[in-house]
C-alpha cells in the first residue's frame, strides 16, 4: 500500500506554523533568554502564537493520533500498521512502547502545556495594554487545560509542568489533583476571555464549554449543567443548519465550532486525506491514485447502528457498492476496493469533492463545537434527576437541549430521553472526533459491557476483551517512564514501575 507519509517527510521538515486565515500564529515564538525576552506586547504575542503550534503536529489534534484514537471504540479500526498502537486499541498491550502516535502526541501536548504555562508565568509582569494581556492570559490558560485533558483522558494523573520546580516533570499527580489542574486554568479562562473572538482562537464558550465537560469527566454534574447552560444561554453559538456544513471549509467559522484547530492548504492539520481511501473508484474514474492515507475506517457495525432516517449517516460514512459519494469531479457509488471494511468514513472528505487539493486540504479540525456541550448539559440533566447510566427510565427536563441535536440530525423529538438515547445521539454526533466514544463509554462504566459483548468483524476488528482495572486508561508512555528514570510510574495492569 502506497504510504503518503514516506513521500512528503523531507517537506514536512520544512513546513512552516499552519494556522486559520488569519496572521496571528504566524508569529513564531523566540528563542532568547528571559533577559532579553518577555518584556513588550508583541513578544507576549509571539510567545503564545508558540504555545498553539505544538497542537497542530501530526501525532496531536493536527492528525494521526487524534483520528487513530477513534480505533479504541466500536465505531472505527485502524489500517495502517502501527502494531503498538493496535495492540493498546485492542486491549492487549502489556505497556506502550508506541513511538510515533501515541509518544510523539504526548509530547506534542506537553510542549503546548510548557508554553502556555510560561506565558502565564512571565506575561503578567510586562507593561502592555490590560485587556490585551487578559487575552493572551486567557488563552494560554485554555491551551494549557485543553493540552492537558487531551492526555487525562488517556493516561489518568499527569506530571504538571512548574517553570520554577523542574523536578515536578518527574512525578505524576494523582488523577483527582490533574483534573483539579485542568478545572483551575479553565475558571481563570472564564474571568480573562470574552464571548466576540478572533477565528481561530478560544473565547468564552470555549472556556466555558470545555469547563463543561470536565466537570461531567469528574461527574460535578450541578456544575456541568451550570457551565453548559452558560454556553447555552448566552446566545453566542448555535447550531449549524446542515450537519454535513459543519466539516467544509465554507462553514468551518461557524459559531456551532467553539474552538476549531485552523488550517491551511498544504500546511496542518490533515484531518481529511487521514480518512480518505487510497482508492476511491477502482479505476473507473479518474483520480490521483494512491493519495489517501487510509489510516482509519468506520466498521459495518457502526454503519448498521444508525437509525433509519439519521441525516448524520451520509454525512459521516459510506459504504462501498451501495452509497453514492463526490470524490475529485466524479460522483458515483463508492468502490474503494482496497478498504478492509466495507464503511468508509467520509466526514472530512468535503474538501476533495471537486479535485484532490493535496495531503493537506485546509480543513479546520473540529476540536470542541456546541452540540456537544448541549449534550453535555442534556447528560448533566439526567443525572441530577435520577437518569445516568444503568437506568432506563426518560428524564423531561432533558429534552429541550437533547432534541436541538437530535432534530438536527432528522430525527423525531423524544418528550422523555433516556439514557440509552442520549448514548446513541452522542455515538453518532460526534463519530470520528477525537474519540468520544470511548472515552464516554469508560467515564460511564459502560466499556466492558459494550465492547466485550461485540463479535469479531473480520481480522481488522477483532473480539475484544476490556478489563477495567487496566484498560480505562492507556499504558504510560514507556519513554517517559524511562526518561524519569522510573519516578513517572506505570498505570496499574501494565509493566513497569508502580
Amino acid at each position: 500500500m502506497y504510504n503518503i507519509k514516506q513521500n512528503i517527510s523531507i517537506f514536512l521538515m520544512l513546513f512552516l506554523l499552519a494556522s486559520c486565515n488569519k496572521d496571528f500564529l504566524d508569529k513564531q515564538p523566540h528563542e532568547f533568554t528571559d533577559a532579553v525576552f518577555w518584556k513588550t506586547a508583541d513578544q507576549a504575542e509571539s510567545a503564545l502564537a508558540g504555545a498553539y503550534t505544538p497542537l497542530q503536529d501530526e501525532e496531536a489534534l493536527g492528525g494521526e493520533e487524534w483520528c487513530a484514537i477513534e480505533a479504541f471504540g466500536d465505531n472505527g479500526y485502524m489500517q495502517d500498521p502501527y502494531g503498538d498502537y493496535v495492540a493498546m486499541a485492542e486491549f492487549r498491550a502489556t505497556q506502550n512502547n508506541e513511538g510515533d502516535l501515541s509518544h510523539n502526541s504526548y509530547v506534542s501536548y506537553y510542549k503546548t502545556i510548557k508554553r502556555a504555562t510560561d506565558v502565564l508565568n512571565y506575561v503578567p509582569s510586562i507593561t502592555m495594554e490590560a485587556t490585551q494581556k487578559k487575552r493572551v492570559l486567557g488563552e494560554a490558560n485554555f491551551l494549557k487545560s485543553l493540552a492537558y485533558f487531551e492526555l487525562a483522558v488517556r493516561y489518568g494523573g499527569l506530571p504538571i509542568y512548574d517553570s520554577k520546580n523542574p523536578a515536578a516533570s518527574l512525578v505524576r499527580k494523582t488523577e483527582a489533583d490533574t483534573w483539579a489542574e485542568i478545572e483551575k486554568g479553565l475558571k481563570e479562562a472564564t474571568s480573562q476571555l470574552v464571548w466576540e473572538h478572533e477565528e481561530g482562537r478560544p473565547g468564552l464558550g470555549a472556556a466555558w464549554g470545555l469547563l463543561a465537560k470536565v466537570y461531567a469527566y469528574e461527574k460535578k454534574w450541578a456544575d456541568a449543567k451550570t457551565a453548559a447552560e452558560t454556553v447555552i444561554s448566552s446566545g453566542k453559538h448555535t447550531l449549524t443548519t446542515n450537519y454535513a456544513d459543519i466539516f467544509t471549509i465554507e462553514h468551518e467559522h461557524d459559531s456551532e465550532i467553539l474552538f476549531g484547530l485552523g488550517a491551511r492548504l498544504d500546511e496542518y492539520p490533515i484531518t481529511p486525506v487521514l480518512m480518505l481511501p487510497n482508492n476511491v473508484w477502482g479505476g473507473t474514474h479518474p483520480e490521483p491514485m494512491g493519495e489517501g492515507w487510509r489510516l482509519v475506517s468506520a466498521t459495518n457495525a457502526f454503519y448498521a447502528a444508525y437509525q433509519a432516517g439519521d441525516l448524520r449517516k451520509a454525512a459521516t460514512v459510506a459504504k462501498r457498492g451501495v452509497d453514492v459519494i463526490t470524490y475529485n469531479g466524479s460522483t458515483d457509488v463508492l468502490i474503494a476496493p482496497n478498504n478492509k471494511s466495507e464503511i468508509v468514513c467520509v466526514k472530512y472528505n468535503a474538501p476533495y469533492k471537486d479535485e484532490y487539493v493535496g495531503w493537506a486540504a485546509g480543513l479546520n479540525v473540529p476540536a470542541l463545537r456546541y452540540a456537544d456541550i448541549l449534550l453535555i448539559a442534556t447528560e448533566a440533566i439526567m443525572n441530577l434527576n435520577g437518569g445516568g447510566p444503568g437506568t432506563s427510565s426518560g428524564v423531561a427536563a432533558a429534552a429541550t437541549h437533547f432534541n436541538k441535536v437530535r432534530q438536527r440530525a432528522g430525527l423525531a423529538p423524544i418528550a422523555a430521553p433516556t439514557f440509552a438515547n442520549l448514548m446513541y445521539e452522542r455515538r453518532m454526533e460526534l463519530a470520528f472526533e477525537g474519540g468520544d466514544r470511548h472515552f464516554d463509554l469508560v467515564r460511564w462504566g459502560l466499556a466492558a459491557s459494550v465492547y466485550n459483548s461485540l463479535p469479531a468483524e473480520g481480522s481488522y476488528k477483532p473480539a475484544r476483551t476490556y478489563t477495567e482495572a487496566t484498560n480505562r486508561l492507556l499504558p504510560y508512555p514507556q519513554k517517559q517512564i524511562d526518561n524519569s528514570n522510573g519516578s513517572i510510574k506505570q498505570n496499574p495492569g501494565y509493566l513497569g514501575p508502580k
